[in-house]
């Protein structure tokens, strides 16, 4: 009697140890996660952008459009086999468009979303962080501005990568990259010459 209890314990702590560890390898996927916008500095940490003359534009930023292969798919952490996906339940243009508008905003510009004087389109091209032994972010957009008649002023793409150290397949890291490079792509776009050109020559 006894032995049949100590088996049936040990059948028992033996489903339990192997329905922990579903739970936990359940728990370890990122996938279909929220987004986060976790930027490690903010952009007026970056090279300064020459606002003078801007003051009296309207930018209307229109919803950006997502060209990449597979909307979800957001990183892959390569430093284990097999590799592990890192994806979102989220819409990745439209958290890319609300966080492009804050940092036009941020600069002084005002963004309006309708009846513009000049209105940016944009493509996202790419989303992606490749995990190995550092998170390797890169963002790049593919941007065209245009008057209120849609003649196009300025086509243009913008990239922006981002890369650091940290512990393995977590969120924070990957938004923390995604984030900076987002940054990075955007004060690329502003900080170049023909950003005031499109804006003043309209």
């Amino acid at each position: 009697m006894k032995s049949r209890c100590h088996f049936a314990l040990a059948v028992f702590a033996t489903c339990m140890s192997f329905g922990s560890f579903g739970t936990a390898s359940a728990a370890d996927k990122l996938e279909g996660i929220p987004l986060a916008w976790m930027p490690t500095s903010p952009m007026s940490e970056r090279a300064p952008v020459d606002m003078n003359g801007l003051e009296g534009i309207t930018l209307q930023i229109d919803p950006f459009t997502d060209k990449r292969e597979d909307p979800a798919f957001i990183g892959n952490s390569m430093n284990k086999v097999p590799f592990r996906k890192v994806t979102t339940n989220e819409d990745v243009a439209r958290f890319v468009t609300y966080q492009v508008k804050l940092l036009m905003s941020g600069l002084g510009l005002k963004v309006v979303e309708s009846g513009g004087d000049v209105i940016l389109k944009s493509d996202i091209r790419k989303f992606f962080v490749e995990e190995t032994n550092r998170y390797n972010a890169e963002v790049e957009l593919q941007a065209i501005f245009t008057d209120a008649n849609g003649k196009i002023l300025w086509a243009v793409a913008t990239t922006g990568t981002s890369s650091r150290f940290g512990m393995a397949y977590k969120a924070d890291n990957y938004f923390e990259v995604l984030s900076d490079a987002l940054i990075g792509a955007t004060h690329q776009l502003v900080h170049n010459p023909g950003f005031r050109k499109a804006l003043t020559e309209k």
